[in-house]
């Protein structure tokens, strides 16, 4: 078990060090891998954990919710999602004042070390913060409908009388007025509608039948007609709440929460006039919308950040950032710009509204955007231009991005390398406007983002405007330096992988190639007669090996010196390499100076046609061999065995016989080539 402790450890290790829980569970519950974090939490080292049941040190995993859970994980099942405000925790973990973490954990399915089975990947987020602040949200607007219901109590006290509600009106703190709904004007409107409004009651009796053209926004316009019906068929004492937007006198759209009432009928009992209150809510609906884009910002970056901890595939990370920052954007098109030192790009990836040209795969250069800004963005400024137009830009660079139908855009520099002042990593600096591109040294770099390293610009992160005009908001700005970080982390991750991945494979080709001439050695052709062999005894194909031995080379050995000898080897070997030349054959030395080939689906006459060939190449290498008893040259003997393989034999056989041609090869004169005949 300590082995398979030490492999798993080999190969998560790299999660030891994260900011999140992360263990690895054996199918018996046996713990494999307990990261530094979990040692943090639990107050468990990993010493006292690791090949123990996790289920004697956290009990609560017997219950069948999470012990089912988990067997379907240990069989291979998709992800099993843990939410915290159903389970709240999944590995009991207290924080300093002793409440319990609150847990958002992942657990994956990945395959077993032994190749047989699975193990579960424990992935655990501590969510406690995020819990607290929509706990205080919540809070929020409890006291909110609170205050609804104390409104509420005050107007029923003033529907009792309408000269009443007069004499009141000017003293509440929102909105009154009385509509005619006949007329279709306002009749009355407190002294609040100037706070509300900028406008005076009498300006807005004025408008008369044109107020609600004036001042209502058209999307609630449109709702109006539906809105007085509702109205007419009222009965007393009942009341009607809405949220609606009006035009302040400066142009601004401001938000009203309202509730109307029947305050006058006609003679035949139709509404006549109706009675209404209104409280600015604009400042609500504006906390309302941070808060929803917080949310959907700190939702966005786990997004990417669970791709980042679960997949090494840059290109699927970069199409997950662009379609989840598009969408959290609302704009039309957001793509990642790789760069290289000259300044030319490559659009690598790219999400894109259906109705804006297409830019996946361009190439991109501009002198103007090399001269003027590579150089900022290399220091890490960001850049938003609310209108190319508008703002102070070369005219040759708006010349350049018109054809990709920009009007706003919003670039953020991808970095990697970047030291901050206390030491830290970091993907992004100060903002860059257009101001700061005509006076640099207006752009002051304070702590922690003083750069004192030289950053390597690997592209930028784009989102581009094209319908309108667009002020980019401090919190997408700061969204998109957050997702610069995670990407920059996550080209490392995957360059790193890369290396390593090409790491193992001049491993794996040094432990199965022979140094001198490059053919795979001995062992690999142990391994590969013997996946062939299993392989076409289920299809019933025939399977064809040549063994091939250079003729009296101890003797050229001790003629020519070791050194030649070796050259000899190497010539031979390419020679007898272009003679298989297809791409499921395999040339091996088979040891000193012996070779192999195995032929799959090749028959005996196949097979003896690539051993002449063989024979052929050699011959005309022309390679002097005077301590040869057969040839002036270098030459070499071949015995062919060829067989259809049969679960109920080995390789071996086939070696044998091919052996035994060899050996009647070399009997017959040798410099020739000999097919075994059972």
């Amino acid at each position: 078990m300590t082995h398979e402790i030490q492999q798993v450890e080999e190969k998560f290790g790299v999660l030891d060090r994260v900011p999140v829980g992360v263990c690895v569970l054996r199918e018996d519950f046996v713990v494999l891998f307990w990261n530094s974090c979990l040692e943090d939490w639990t107050q468990i080292p990993k010493n006292l954990i690791l090949g123990t049941n996790i289920q004697a040190h956290f009990p609560r995993l017997h219950h069948p919710k999470y012990a089912t859970r988990l067997k379907l994980i240990f069989a291979g099942s998709p992800p099993a999602i843990f939410s915290a405000h159903i389970h709240k925790y999944l590995i009991p973990a207290s924080l300093l004042d002793g409440q319990c973490r609150i847990q958002e954990s992942t657990v994956t399915a990945v395959p077993a070390l032994s190749g047989k089975g699975f193990y579960a990947l424990l992935v655990i987020q501590d969510v406690t913060d995020l819990t607290h602040r929509i706990q205080d949200y919540r809070a929020m607007r409890d006291q909110a409908l609170d205050e609804i219901k104390e409104r509420q109590r005050v107007e029923e006290e003033l529907r009792s009388s309408q000269h009443f509600v007069q004499k009141m009106a000017d003293a509440i703190p929102y909105l009154m007025y009385i509509y005619d709904l006949i007329e279709q004007q306002n009749m009355y409107a407190n002294h609040q509608i100037t706070e509300i409004l900028g406008y005076t009651p009498e300006e807005v009796k004025e408008m008369g039948q044109a107020l609600f053209l004036n001042l209502l926004h058209p999307e609630d316009l449109a709702l109006l007609p539906a809105h007085q019906q509702k109205i007419i068929a009222m009965q007393d004492g009942e009341s009607i709440e809405l949220e609606y937007r009006m035009k302040h006198r400066s142009g601004e759209w401001r938000w009203l929460r309202g509730r109307e009432l029947v305050f006058s009928r006609t003679e035949e009992g139709v509404p006549k006039q109706v009675l209404g209150t209104a409280q600015d809510i604009t400042e609500y609906k504006w906390a309302e919308e941070v808060v929803r884009q917080q949310n959907e910002r700190e939702r966005l970056i786990r997004v990417i950040a669970q791709h980042i901890r679960q997949s090494l595939n840059l290109q699927e990370i970069l199409n997950t950032t662009v379609r989840e920052v598009r969408q959290f954007l609302q704009t039309d098109r957001v793509i990642f710009l790789r760069l290289q030192p000259n300044g030319k790009g490559v659009v690598m990836v790219e999400s894109v509204g259906p109705n804006w040209t297409r830019l996946l795969g361009k190439e991109i250069f501009d002198p103007c955007f090399a001269k003027t800004y590579l150089e900022l963005y290399k220091n890490g400024r960001t850049r938003s231009i609310e209108n190319i137009y508008s703002a102070d830009l070369s005219q040759c660079y708006i010349d350049f991005l018109k054809p990709f139908e920009v009007i706003a855009d919003l670039t953020v520099p991808i970095l990697q390398g970047v030291k901050t002042q206390e030491g830290g990593e970091m993907g992004f600096s100060k903002d860059l406007t257009h101001e700061s591109v005509q006076d640099r040294e207006k752009v002051n770099l304070s702590p922690p983002y003083r750069i004192t390293s030289s950053p390597e610009l690997w592209g930028l992160l784009i989102a581009h405007h094209c319908s309108s005009s667009r002020q980019w908001q401090p919190l997408e700005i700061d969204l998109l330096k957050q997702l610069a970080t995670q990407v920059a982390i996550a080209i490392q991750q995957a360059e790193l992988y890369e290396q390593l991945q090409a790491a193992n494979e001049e491993l794996q080709r040094l432990a199965t190639s022979d140094g001198l001439t490059q053919l795979a050695n001995r062992r690999r052709f142990d391994e590969y007669l013997d996946f062939e062999w299993r392989q076409l005894a289920r299809q019933q194909e025939p399977l064809s090996l040549i063994l091939c031995d250079v003729d009296f080379f101890k003797s050229y050995n001790d003629t020519y010196g070791h050194q030649a000898g070796d050259d000899c080897l190497r010539l031979v070997a390419a020679a007898i390499r272009d003679a298989g030349q297809r791409s499921a054959d395999l040339v091996a030395r088979y040891g000193g100076e012996e070779f192999a080939l195995v032929l799959p689906h090749t028959d005996v006459k196949g097979a003896a046609c690539v051993a002449k060939e063989v024979r052929s190449k050699v011959n005309n290498l022309q390679i002097p061999h005077s301590g040869s008893q057969v040839s002036q040259y270098v030459t070499v003997s071949l015995g062919v065995s060829s067989t259809i393989p049969r679960h109920d034999c080995t390789p071996a056989m086939l070696i044998a016989t091919a052996d035994k041609a060899l050996y009647q090869a070399k009997a017959e004169g040798r410099d020739r080539m000999w097919v075994y005949q059972a």
